[in-house]
């Protein structure tokens, strides 16, 4: 059974409070203990998004689990794919899917980013699956898959999926130039040009150099999305560092 916690982290890396993060929808509390402190943010949203706080506290995760990170990984997936098996059976005789979109999407993304860190190659049929059974309004499943692909080495094809992902996101109302999810889908784009090599190359460098701008006018005028100024510079420096390797 998890143990009780008393603190959380976001998506910057800040300790806060949940009325904190109130303001977008996409935050999830990480609980701050030994267990999940070697988790990265996206990798344990992943998994926490589809569990409640009762069913967490049930949970067999030991909070001073000394154990290596792989088998806390392995232990996740194995919560969340016995989940998503309680699930099917539940809304049968429909699909998961077909019962409740939102619901499949979260735990067959959520087993996606696990099998990835993993290095499964469970994780692309995962991907496809999620691809093939994308609401047409919803783009996170392309965005998902450029991400594989750059991975992969198929960074032409990871073009192709990550340029309608950045025009969907820039034209959002609720999101648009200087949201987390836009800057996400533009660095996703630099890295599947800057892999085809000299010929990308130009565009590759002048995109970033957009980012980089857009970056630093996060916090003027009052910008809704300045709170993620720190951690999306910090995400560019790691994005410059991975290309002049």
């Amino acid at each position: 059974m998890a143990a009780a916690v008393a603190s959380f982290r976001y998506s910057t890396g800040e300790v806060a409070s949940s009325e904190a993060a109130k303001a977008f929808a996409w935050e999830q509390a990480v609980p701050v203990h030994p267990f999940w402190d070697s988790f990265d943010y996206p990798t344990a949203r992943s998994f926490l998004s589809n569990i409640s706080d009762s069913e967490l506290a049930e949970l067999p995760i030991n909070s001073a689990s000394a154990a290596d990170h792989r088998t806390k990984l392995q232990l996740l997936l194995t919560l969340l794919r016995e989940k998503l098996s309680r699930d099917e059976a539940a809304a049968s005789p429909q699909s998961l899917h077909d019962a409740d979109y939102k619901q499949w999407y979260n735990r067959v993304q959520g087993l996606y980013v696990l099998e990835n860190e993993l290095d499964l190659p469970e994780a692309e049929q995962t991907i496809q699956t999620l691809v093939a059974g994308a609401e047409k309004s919803d783009v996170r499943p392309q965005h998902l898959l450029g991400e594989y692909l750059v991975k992969t080495g198929k960074y032409a094809e990871a073009e192709g999926a990550a340029r309608p992902v950045a025009v969907w996101m820039l034209a959002q109302p609720h999101l648009g130039k200087y949201s987390p999810q836009y800057l996400s889908a533009q660095r996703l784009l630099v890295r599947a040009l800057w892999g085809q090599g000299a010929s990308k190359r130009t565009e590759a460098e002048a995109l970033l150099a957009g980012i980089q701008e857009t970056v630093e006018g996060l916090s003027k005028d009052g910008g809704k999305f300045g709170v993620y100024q720190g951690e999306e510079q910090k995400l560019n420096e790691e994005l410059l560092a991975q290309l002049e390797k």
